[in-house]
Parts: structure tokens; sequence; C-alpha cells
């Protein structure tokens, strides 16, 4: 009954903002929190870091100190340790449908790459 407990906490855990967490366990943040995402959930970032995204883009956060907080959060909620969040944002590759598309031209074997103007 008490790991079913944990785990239904941990899965609530999941769901909260991240900015809310922030706010209610390290108050002395809220002069520095800024633009921070008001919407971006815990399972969120998880899901968008591990793709590939960068921590900071996710979160609209340019604070260390809060994305250290937030690992150390991430790791409990997700069974993990805070290394592990580090190494994900620290060795991230972004996924190959985030890299920009170069408009391509074949003309017989040769392929030609156009130009992109604005």
């Amino acid at each position: 009954m008490k790991k079913q407990k944990a785990k239904a906490a941990r899965a609530d855990g999941k769901k909260e903002k991240v900015r809310d967490w922030l706010l209610r366990e390290h108050p002395e943040e809220e002069t520095m929190i800024g633009d921070f995402s008001k919407t971006v959930t815990f399972q969120e970032v998880a899901d968008r870091m591990r793709a590939g995204e960068e921590f900071y883009e996710i979160c609209d956060c340019g604070e260390s100190v809060q994305r250290e907080y937030c690992f150390g959060r991430m790791a409990e909620l997700f069974g993990t340790n805070y290394e592990y969040w580090y190494r994900t944002w620290l060795d991230r590759k972004p996924p190959t449908s985030l890299k920009p598309r170069v408009p391509r031209r074949t003309i017989g074997k040769y392929v030609l790459l156009t130009r992109i103007t604005k």
C-alpha cells in the first residue's frame, strides 16, 4: 500500500507545472523566475528533453540554479538520479526533424541546392 501511494504521488508530480513547484519549494527564486513557462509540466520537460530539446528553451529559463532544482525533482519523480537528467541535457542530439531542410532540385544525376532568399 505504501508503494502504491508513492507511485501515485510521483504520477501526480509529473503532471505538476514546473513553475508552480519552483515557486512553492524555492520562494527565493521569485525575483529570478522571469519568463519561465507557466504551462510546462515535469512530464513535458522529460519527454521533450528525451527527444533532444534544450531545457532552457522548453522552460524559457535562463538560470542554472533553476535547472538544477528541476533536474533534482525530475530524478525523484522519474526514479532516476540528477546525473541522468544532466547527461540527457548535456549530451542531447537534436532530432533530425528539427534540422532545417534545404530545398533541392534534381537535374539529371546532379542535385542542386536551391538558395533561400527572404
